[in-house]
């Protein structure tokens, strides 16, 4: 089996986007800004387009030194980017990356969050990427998209922390 490559869509200090299938990868280096999540608003909606059935999996990582709080009008926008992709998607991996207690609050945050908003679709928050693409394959499998569940995995890991996949 070919290895998956993953196209970045969008790449600069504070954000990467990557897609691969029905896939979006999103890998915050900063916190979060209002413009870069309506860049990210813009190509999660042009993936759902791209997709024949119109559903898309999200895997979203946020290294550790991303992990302050965005601004309010971040913060509208991420509710904004949400709620347009919300019928879209079949599973939606979160990513904390660090160890400390930030990390650790943040995790717990997005996890209340997650819980508050009833989201439609299997919806959970990791410490590691590995931790995360087992049961995102999990969840593609039991969605029906056994294609995706197996180069999920390869997907994710092919893009760089740093640049370019």
């Amino acid at each position: 089996m070919d290895v998956p490559v993953p196209r970045v869509v969008y790449d600069d200090e504070g954000l990467q986007i990557a897609v691969w299938s029905r896939v979006f990868i999103n890998r915050w280096r900063t916190v979060a800004t209002q413009e870069r999540l309506v860049v990210l608003g813009e190509q999660q909606r042009a993936l759902v387009q791209a997709t024949d059935d119109k559903r898309i999996a999200v895997v979203t990582v946020l290294a550790d030194k991303s992990g302050s709080m965005p601004s309010g009008p971040a913060r509208k926008e991420a509710e904004v980017v949400a709620k347009s992709v919300r019928d879209a998607v079949i599973v939606q991996a979160q990513v904390v990356e660090g160890d400390g207690f930030v990390a650790a609050s943040i995790r717990a945050l997005i996890t209340g969050i997650s819980l508050a908003i009833r989201a439609p679709y299997p919806n959970k928050v990791f410490k590691t990427v590995e931790e995360a693409l087992p049961w995102v394959e999990q969840q593609l499998t039991k969605a029906g998209y056994p294609e995706d569940a197996a180069g999920v995995g390869a997907a994710v890991r092919a893009v760089d922390r740093g640049g370019k996949a």
